[in-house]
């Protein structure tokens, strides 16, 4: 990536927005691009933490290994999201996850220290990064009610109706996002308890399926399945 185009990207992302212009250009120079092929790891669980990233273009999954050696997917970033940034605030040194690319994924790196040095000459700033992380914080309370909360059905529901474009559509065409099994794991549920709640879904004509490819037959019904 061109020198204009990580200026570019300090310049609108919402972590970097606020910061003086003379402190994104400092930091931009100090940025670098690292691009992944299909499943080429970031970095590991226990690793070093001393950068956090940006999407550039593709997908990042975040996952735990278990000692059974199943992965759990945490949670999948997409263009222009950015994980592993909350770590620089913390004792945390180390990364609590592993991370891999999904397909081939462009990421910006961000060093730690110099972006954790212009926050504190800047407080400013550091108040408005504050209340974004505070929204991020409420989403992760919501996920977290969801898989404690809601059954699988409705889980499944839900993510599908997540996924459309206009949630007031009685009928749409889906896409989904990543492998059907990465879907399961990030919903908690077994690879086969999803394929059975989408062949439910089908024959009780929510939905039809080829391959990524979903339509929708009856939205309001998806996301009221399993209630």
């Amino acid at each position: 990536m061109s020198e204009s185009r990580i200026k570019t990207v300090i310049s609108e992302h919402m972590l970097f927005a606020s910061l003086p212009e003379n402190e994104q250009e400092r930091l931009s120079q100090h940025c670098r691009t690292v691009t992944l092929k299909n499943d080429e790891s970031l970095f590991h669980q226990g690793g070093e933490a001393h950068s956090f990233y940006i999407v550039l273009s593709g997908s990042i999954k975040l996952f735990r290994v278990s000692p059974d050696g199943h992965a759990k997917v945490i949670e999948v970033i997409r263009e222009g999201g950015a994980f592993a940034e909350a770590l620089m605030f913390m004792e945390q040194i180390k990364y609590p996850l592993n991370s891999a690319a999904m397909g081939k994924t462009e990421v910006l790196v961000i060093p730690n220290h110099l972006y954790k040095e212009i926050l504190l000459a800047n407080p400013q700033s550091g108040l408005k990064l504050m209340g974004n992380m505070a929204i991020k914080l409420h989403r992760r309370i919501n996920e977290i009610e969801i898989l404690t909360l809601q059954n699988t059905r409705h889980r499944l529901g839900n993510y599908l109706f997540g996924l459309a474009s206009d949630p007031a559509a009685s009928k749409c065409q889906l896409t989904l996002p990543m492998a059907k099994q990465l879907i399961a794991s990030q919903l908690g549920m077994q690879p086969e308890t999803f394929s059975r709640l989408m062949k439910e879904m089908k024959e009780e004509g929510l939905i039809e399926v080829q391959g990524a490819q979903v339509t929708v037959h009856d939205l309001q019904g998806l996301r009221e399945f399993g209630h």
